[in-house]
């Protein structure tokens, strides 16, 4: 508590209450300074726990993304060689059919036989 200082007239008085004003002033100052810094300080801190957390869960996507990106790939090679299977097989088919279709036509032509069953509509 401030000491009571006796009633003063004329330009002491205005002195003594601009010392005084000056002084609350500056206490007031001071204490915003601190408060400043100290809210300052906790954003900081806050700020720093967020963004550490932010960088543990990027990482963390990261490598889930990297797990599913490599399964995927996988999964489109393991495509790529069975449609190469099915490719391989229907070729292999098609030769089969065209030779057991020449076979036949010998046959036809050295027996001098005209098939039964055309596949051509013209004749």
């Amino acid at each position: 508590m401030e000491p009571n200082i006796p009633i003063q007239r004329g330009e002491e008085q205005s002195k003594v209450i601009k010392a005084w004003k000056e002084l609350k002033i500056t206490k007031v100052n001071n204490k915003t300074q601190k408060k400043l810094l100290d809210i300052s300080e906790w954003e900081k801190k806050k700020t720093t726990k967020i963004e550490s957390q932010l960088a543990r869960i990027q990482r963390k996507m990261d490598s889930k993304k990297m797990e599913k990106s490599e399964k995927l790939r996988s999964k489109k090679a393991a495509v790529h060689v069975k449609a190469q299977k099915k490719k391989a097989d229907v070729q292999t088919r098609r030769a089969q059919e065209i030779l057991d279709a020449e076979e036949e036509a010998a046959r036809f032509q050295a027996a001098g036989q005209i098939p039964k069953k055309s596949s051509f509509s013209c004749f």
